[in-house]
């Protein structure tokens, strides 16, 4: 009662692909809720609570997502049905260069981590199939119609907003896989305290503590704290930190000082102001998270893209039989 009245053809073909994306998914679906519940059934079962923690799920949500992260970058370049070897070659041969190539150079320049390395090498290789595809589409049109480049990407994308809205959201989800790997792998965290005067070393960076400035409010004490970010001895930037203690109920807030490049975040967090004038900081480095902030907006607009209503033309009228008066017809000549 459920078959489908059609059966797969080949499972080279962009409906096998979305059939495993989805299967793929599903099981990440059903591992992220398992997860979830396992506490409550553990403490049913068996008396006592077991809880779930980041390393399962990375352990087995991992390898899953490097799975759909590498479906979402062959399946839109296949073509329906039935792919054909040379279909295959033509379409996915330059993307697996550039996945190729990013993990030889990224392993030539001392990463070792599989796992980041496997990630890396996905994200260049969806990245890569959708430029590709975007240059080919702006070309046909810039060869046919003799529209600028820039005017027929445009075009490009209006003529078919679904499939190309569909990309950017796929480039957005590889900015928030390079965030994910770069927090995940390449983090770094360190706990300091600094009289003013002094400086920490944290990755590249040395950050000279210049002082704090404490403003007493009618509720509330306010500390900013200035910290100078240099970088092989230049100066990046001058960034100040704020806490503020609230005697009446004996608890703080923070406001943590952020520089935010492409490359990486670098936070100061207050956790504590000294008699004495010190203060407690807490340092992180964080590669690759600004991209994983730029991705939101990335994803919506290509949903907007993807989902904008298109003009339906309509369909030229078409004329109707001549008709003859009464009479004989004319007789051909």
């Amino acid at each position: 009662m459920l078959k489908s009245v059609q059966n797969l053809d080949s499972m080279l073909s962009r409906e096998a692909a979305f059939l495993v994306n989805n299967m793929l998914l599903l099981a990440i679906a059903f591992v992220t809720l398992w997860g979830t519940v396992y506490p409550l059934i553990s403490r049913l079962t068996n008396d006592e609570e077991i809880t779930v923690a980041r390393p399962f799920y990375d352990q087995v949500n991992g390898p899953l997502m490097l799975g759909l992260i590498f479906l979402m970058g062959i399946g839109p370049l296949i073509p329906w049905r039935k792919a054909g070897m040379a279909t295959l070659r033509r379409t996915l041969l330059p993307p697996a260069v550039a996945g190729l190539a990013t993990v030889a150079v990224l392993a030539i320049l001392g990463l070792h981590k599989e796992y980041a390395l496997l990630a890396f090498g996905l994200a260049s290789f969806v990245t890569g199939g959708i430029l590709m595809e975007w240059y080919r589409g702006t070309r046909s049109r810039h060869r046919s119609s003799g529209e600028n480049y820039a005017t027929a990407f445009l075009r490009l994308i209006a003529a078919n907003r679904p499939r190309y809205g569909g990309y950017i959201v796929h480039l957005s989800v590889v900015m928030v896989t390079l965030g994910i790997v770069g927090t995940s792998f390449f983090s770094t965290q360190r706990d300091v305290v600094l009289s003013p005067g002094e400086s920490a070393v944290v990755e590249d960076y040395e950050l000279v503590f210049l002082g704090t400035l404490a403003t007493p409010k009618s509720n509330r004490t306010e500390f900013e704290s200035t910290v100078q970010v240099f970088r092989d001895g230049d100066l990046l930037d001058t960034i100040r930190t704020k806490r503020a203690f609230y005697p009446s109920f004996n608890m703080a807030s923070t406001n943590a000082a952020i520089r935010s490049t492409p490359v990486e975040d670098l936070y100061i967090v207050p956790s504590e102001n000294l008699p004495d004038g010190s203060v407690g900081f807490r340092i992180l480095v964080n590669p690759l998270i600004w991209w994983m902030w730029v991705a939101g907006p990335v994803m919506v607009l290509g949903t907007v893209i993807a989902l904008w209503p298109q003009k339906i033309r309509a369909p030229a009228p078409v004329p109707s039989p001549r008709r003859f008066a009464s009479g004989p017809r004319p007789s051909a000549a």
